[in-house]
């Protein structure tokens, strides 16, 4: 992510990430012999669901692995994946994965008092 650092969340940066993400999933699908990938990162609300699957697709195609195109977030399903995860004592952390959101959640943990020492990135 060299010369992106500064760039907010969903700028390019975030593009650079998901389109590695997609591209490992489209290879592990590939060796795995799976009919389909997909991305759970559609659940967030700051995620850019026509991104993600814009970039799917054309992943997939480079691979030769159909990609599920998806937005978990409609219909709730942002909220509905909170009361899941409270429900099944699921952990979630609250950012994307990246060093960068994760400072972000990090100060967001500080100010409500959780323990953000032990998420993993």
């Amino acid at each position: 992510m060299k010369g992106l650092e500064a760039e907010k969340e969903g700028g390019a940066r975030c593009e650079r990430c998901f389109r590695l993400r997609l591209m490992e999933a489209a290879r592990l699908a590939k060796d795995g012999g799976y009919d389909y990938f997909t991305t759970t990162l559609t659940v967030g609300p700051k995620k850019d669901a026509r991104l993600l699957n814009q970039l799917g697709e054309e992943i997939g195609s480079m691979y030769g692995v159909a990609y599920l195109n998806s937005d978990f977030k409609k219909k709730n399903g942002h909220f509905r994946s909170l009361e899941l995860s409270e429900q099944y004592g699921l952990y979630r952390q609250d950012y994307c994965g990246c060093v960068f959101s994760r400072r972000g959640g990090d100060a967001g943990a500080a100010a409500s008092g959780r323990d953000a020492g032990d998420l993993s990135f």
